[in-house]
């Protein structure tokens, strides 16, 4: 019954304090939480990888020695603006590890629609399952009308509707396979146009 009522006392003294600006410094949030009281524990916590390593994650907990200085934490910083953002304050919530340790519900999901598994699908039930898909897919397909032509006029592949350079490229290609090459004399290093020497 004493380890309830303390544990239950160490949750009112607990709080979590989010919304945090990035270049809100672990002293500065430290100063600001302790005008509502004294603190037993203080944590503020960073990334530890990746591209944000060393910044903040925009939260920290803070556990006071009691449980008033929780509430009134609560009362005066919840939705106080530091540096252009308004902070968010809670309660912290405990984990309970017990809950994990609890065997979860099995959700089935039917694999490919040939309903409840136990394990793993044989092969020759996948062949089947996507042959069925298959013949569907198949049968669909015989609705559909692919004839290039309709009264309007012949029907225009959609990907060559936005390739609008693909035709001029083709058409300077051309071109240039049809002049011959013949090597420029105006160029500045010009045999013929040199200076001559004095």
């Amino acid at each position: 019954m004493a380890s309830t009522s303390t544990v239950s006392t160490a949750d009112d003294r607990r709080i979590w304090v989010g919304n945090l600006d990035p270049r809100l410094s672990e002293f500065h949030l430290l100063k600001v939480v302790q005008k509502c009281g004294e603190i037993e524990k203080f944590d503020m916590l960073f990334h530890k990888g990746g591209p944000l390593q060393g910044q903040s994650r925009g939260y920290a907990f803070v556990t006071f020695t009691k449980s008033s200085s929780a509430m009134v934490a609560l009362e005066k910083l919840n939705g106080h603006v530091i540096l252009n953002r308004p902070i968010a304050v809670r309660l912290a919530k405990n984990i309970n590890y017990d809950e994990f340790e609890r065997p979860k519900p099995k959700i089935e999901i039917p694999a490919l629609g040939t309903g409840k598994r136990e394990g793993k699908i044989t092969r020759e039930e996948a062949i089947k399952a996507i042959e069925q898909k298959l013949k569907a897919i198949e049968s669909q397909g015989d609705d559909i009308d692919f004839s290039e032509s309709t009264a309007a006029g012949p029907v225009i592949p959609l990907i060559q509707k936005y390739q609008f350079n693909k035709d001029r490229d083709a058409k300077t290609a051309a071109t240039a396979q049809r002049r011959p090459y013949h090597k420029s004399s105006s160029g500045p290093y010009s045999r013929h146009q040199r200076p001559k020497r004095r």
